[in-house]
């Protein structure tokens, strides 16, 4: 009996040329992975996207700003996540910054606007050891680490009533104009030193009055050269002054 044969269908062999094109593709998906990696790789060693901070200080373009650049340095280490907020935050608690503003113009390009305090009076404890500063046109006490030269009048009070100290300094100047007050100190009682050395004591009260009649005294008897030079005014008696004069 003949035996029958089972109908069996036959595989289809894969052709070739579909297999090569298959590998093809997975090369070329692996050849632009491993390009984009590399990109990647290239861009992180490079500078490209390193922070770049321009500098505008009170309107002027620098180029330049290490006392700020060191202050910032350690929000910028990581140039994949700069946070604007912690920069003005950072830079508004350094003691030369009246206002600051930042602003991102382009990935990690940052401007950075800094607005500082102007110096209006120097500034220092009445030891004047213990404790230095400035006051800025606003009354604003700022004391910074590194201190600079500059020819402004001295304040010699208390740093908590400095705002009010040097905005009845800035009352007396105006009294007194053109003669510049060069030492204004508060203790219980206002003394003033005026840039000819004059001393002028005002005491606690009545300043203003007693400032007054002090330019008319003195209006009167600045033809003494002794007066005019060495005279201490004290002007707390109720109907008129005491003089005397500084050492030679």
């Amino acid at each position: 009996m003949a035996k029958e044969r089972k109908n069996q269908i036959k595989k289809q062999k894969t052709p070739l040329l579909s297999v090569l094109k298959s590998i093809a593709r997975k090369l070329i998906y692996l050849f632009l992975a491993l390009s984009f990696v590399l990109v990647l790789y290239a861009i992180d060693r490079s500078k490209l996207l390193d922070p770049n901070i321009s500098w505008e200080i009170d309107g002027e373009l620098i180029i330049e700003a290490n006392r700020y650049d060191d202050v910032i340095k350690p929000l910028i280490s990581n140039k994949y996540l700069l946070n604007l907020g912690q920069i003005k935050s950072k830079l508004k608690n350094s003691p030369w910054v009246a206002d600051v503003e930042a602003q991102r113009i382009f990935w990690n390009r940052i401007k950075v606007s800094i607005q500082e305090h102007d110096i209006a009076m120097r500034w220092c404890s009445e030891d004047c050891i213990s404790s230095k500063g400035y006051i800025s046109s606003k009354g604003v006490l700022f004391k910074p680490t590194l201190t600079i030269n500059v020819d402004a009048p001295i304040g010699l009070f208390s740093e908590f009533n400095a705002k009010d100290s040097y905005f009845d300094f800035i009352k007396y100047q105006s009294i007194l104009e053109p003669v510049k007050i060069s030492i204004f100190k508060r203790t219980s009682i206002d003394e003033l030193t005026l840039e000819n050395n004059i001393k002028v004591i005002l005491g606690h009260q009545k300043q203003n009055e007693r400032l007054e009649l002090f330019i008319k005294s003195f209006d009167k008897l600045k033809k003494y050269k002794k007066i005019k030079e060495r005279g201490i005014f004290d002007m707390r008696y109720p109907n008129g002054f005491a003089l005397s004069y500084s050492p030679l």
